[in-house]
């Protein structure tokens, strides 16, 4: 039976086996997905020793998307664009470093809410790792008009500079402000609202009626900024989703499946979030 993993460092809190396992089962594969902790300086040594005879691929979390995209030369535009990858798999006798994360955005985004709206502005919250994956698949998506924010101003400006996209910083609360009044999407792409963290404050009744309100956090999968959209009557997209299908694009990179990501595989991990 060949492994796969989800290598990271502390790693115990991913759900990446339920779920990859589930689809492994459904589709009759005969593998297992595994946790592998693996600390920062024993990196190289687990790239330099991948054995392709029992690994099919393994998923990188954090801290280890940076140093894995540096470790491995062969890698899928995403993964150049992003200087991060999340996804591994053996292509043309080699390791092949590729980037689901965007992906797994914009289809959740797709499948939750529906957005279409182009020309709309579209504000995203902070400028972390996630917010890099993001506003790229926002750009690719078409958005013209994209907002950042974050509370370091120089930060996001480096992330603009470092993707070589167009797009505007909010200075201060009150360019938010203003900004959130025209908005079309907000986008939440930092850990504020997760358990054990601050909530998001955002005034989200500055938006227009038809706004679009979505969090990368699913840990709790209704966050106090989801709360207040729903309350406001916004569509509201929360971090589950984002989840399920950047794993669901892994699983088809390494096996040509795209699983289904259906009702039946939330709730498997919503529960799992309950217990």
């Amino acid at each position: 039976m060949k492994k796969l993993y989800v290598i990271g460092w502390p790693i115990n809190h991913s759900r990446s086996p339920l779920i990859h396992n589930y689809w492994l089962k459904k589709h009759s594969i005969d593998a297992k997905y595994e946790l592998k902790e693996i600390e920062p300086k024993n990196l190289p040594d687990f790239i330099n020793t991948f054995n392709k005879e029992e690994c099919v691929g393994f998923n990188i979390t954090i801290p280890h998307k940076e140093a894995v995209f540096d470790l491995v030369k062969t890698r899928g535009d995403l993964a150049n664009i992003l200087s991060a990858t999340n996804v591994i798999s053996w292509q043309n006798n080699g390791l092949f470093a590729d980037n689901t994360d965007g992906y797994g955005f914009y289809k959740n985004l797709i499948d939750l809410s529906g957005w279409h709206n182009i020309s709309a502005p579209v504000i995203i919250y902070g400028a972390g790792g996630a917010s890099r994956a993001v506003i790229q698949a926002m750009k690719d998506a078409g958005a013209k008009d994209l907002y950042v924010y974050n509370r370091t101003v120089s930060r996001a400006k480096k992330l603009l500079e470092d993707l070589d996209i167009k797009a505007t910083v909010l200075n201060n609360q009150n360019e938010l402000d203003k900004c959130l009044e025209k908005a079309g999407l907000f986008i939440n792409c930092t850990n504020l609202g997760m358990h054990g963290s601050a909530s998001l404050d955002v005034d989200l009744a500055l938006m227009p009626r038809n706004a679009i309100i979505a969090d990368i956090v699913y840990t709790p999968l209704k966050t106090d900024l989801l709360k207040q959209a729903e309350k406001l009557g916004l569509k509201n997209v929360d971090g589950l989703g984002m989840l399920l299908h950047q794993a669901a694009k892994a699983f088809e990179i390494w096996f040509g499946i795209l699983p289904e990501v259906d009702q039946t595989i939330r709730n498997l991990v919503i529960d799992d979030l309950k217990s």
